[in-house]
């Protein structure tokens, strides 16, 4: 008994390890981060566009407002043209997807900690951005920070054929996460508590040692054509070895520019995790050689909806109040412009009395 307790002390500890660093990535902080490339044509309107929240309230396709004895702060409504938006950013991005051979897959949010833990994820401790569930009724269980968490596990002791590799999947969920920021720039729904996000994700063998760095690059560039499809200015970082997170062995964040505010903000990363979630999670195939390794995750965002909905309204509004959405959109949307809405559902007047059950 006391030998066994060593070794689940040693493998807690050993799990705590974050993966190695690729040979390629900078080493430092974020000052360090490298610019690959930028495109898109840079707004000259810094400070003179309005922001998503004061445009979108007004014109009645956003609540941020008065929502704290609903769900809390860092939360928003999207109403009628914004919902739609959101539709048809989700579709679109899928429609990308599908034509890249990409499976589409309906995940789980409520996840078991082992497998939050297997991604790399920490569900203790101050810092945990990790949402968990009534212990009492539900035991450990906690709501996913991204659908990645549900796709790896997913393959959780699972062993492949050579044969059965690349894999490649891609799921729509809602993301959880316990996060805070005093940031001005980060107001409104820019970094709020769950949004709707569009994950890739893909397994691949490493029998060469280049397939996760190809499948990274493939990723990379899927980012690339869709954000520049949506005429967003954009740049590519590689990120510095203190920016990489426990399970990443490279990672690379696009950002694009919020003149509203005049910051560039994220808008999706994709990371190499190499065997590190594989190893914690028992994910294998069988080599040429016949023998058992460890397959290689990698992982990107597609679309995370409020940041693309913030950086498509605040970059192309039309004086009277309209925006005009990019052409790729239009048949998703069923439309070209988001207009003022005539009766809007942020028209009637706050209760000054809360209601109360009898």
């Amino acid at each position: 008994m006391k030998k066994q307790g060593l070794i689940d002390k040693l493998k807690s500890l050993a799990a705590d390890i974050p993966n190695k660093i690729h040979p390629l990535a900078p080493i430092g902080n974020e000052s360090c981060n490298r610019v690959v490339k930028t495109f898109g044509k840079e707004s000259v309107n810094v400070g003179k566009v309005k922001g998503v929240v004061e445009i979108g309230e007004k014109a009645g396709w956003l609540r941020t407002s008065n929502v704290g004895t609903t769900t809390g702060q860092r939360s928003y409504y999207f109403l009628n043209q914004l919902a739609r938006l959101e539709l048809a950013l989700v579709n679109y991005c899928l429609d990308k997807l599908r034509l890249e051979g990409f499976q589409l897959v309906s995940v789980p949010e409520i996840l078991r900690p082992e497998i939050i833990e297997g991604c790399g994820f920490k569900t203790t401790g101050q810092r945990t951005q990790v949402y968990k569930l009534d212990a009492k009724r539900h035991g450990s269980a906690c709501l996913s920070g991204t659908s990645e968490m549900a796709l790896a596990g997913y393959f959780q002791n699972q062993e492949f054929s050579l044969q059965d590799l690349p894999i490649k999947l891609t799921a729509v969920s809602r993301c959880h996460r316990a996060e805070i920021s005093e940031l001005e720039e980060e107001k409104g729904i820019y970094r709020v508590h769950n949004f709707t996000k569009v994950e890739m994700f893909s397994v691949v063998a490493q029998e060469t040692g280049k397939e996760s760095d190809d499948s990274l690059q493939e990723f990379i560039d899927l980012q690339t054509d869709l954000y520049q499809s949506l005429g967003l200015h954009c740049r590519l970082l590689d990120m510095a070895s203190q920016e990489l997170g426990a399970p990443a062995s490279r990672k690379f964040d696009y950002e694009t520019w919020m003149p509203a505010k005049g910051f560039w903000g994220e808008i999706s990363s994709a990371s190499n995790c190499t065997d590190y979630q594989s190893r914690r999670l028992g994910a294998k195939y069988k080599n040429k050689a016949d023998q058992l390794t460890y397959v290689h995750t990698i992982n990107g965002t597609a679309c995370a909806v409020p940041r693309l909905v913030m950086a498509i309204i605040e970059n192309n509004q039309l004086p009277n109040g309209s925006v005009l959405l990019p052409q790729v959109l239009h048949p998703y949307f069923q439309g070209s412009l988001l207009t003022v809405e005539p009766k809007s559902l942020n028209h009637w007047k706050k209760s000054l009395t809360p209601f109360t059950v009898q």
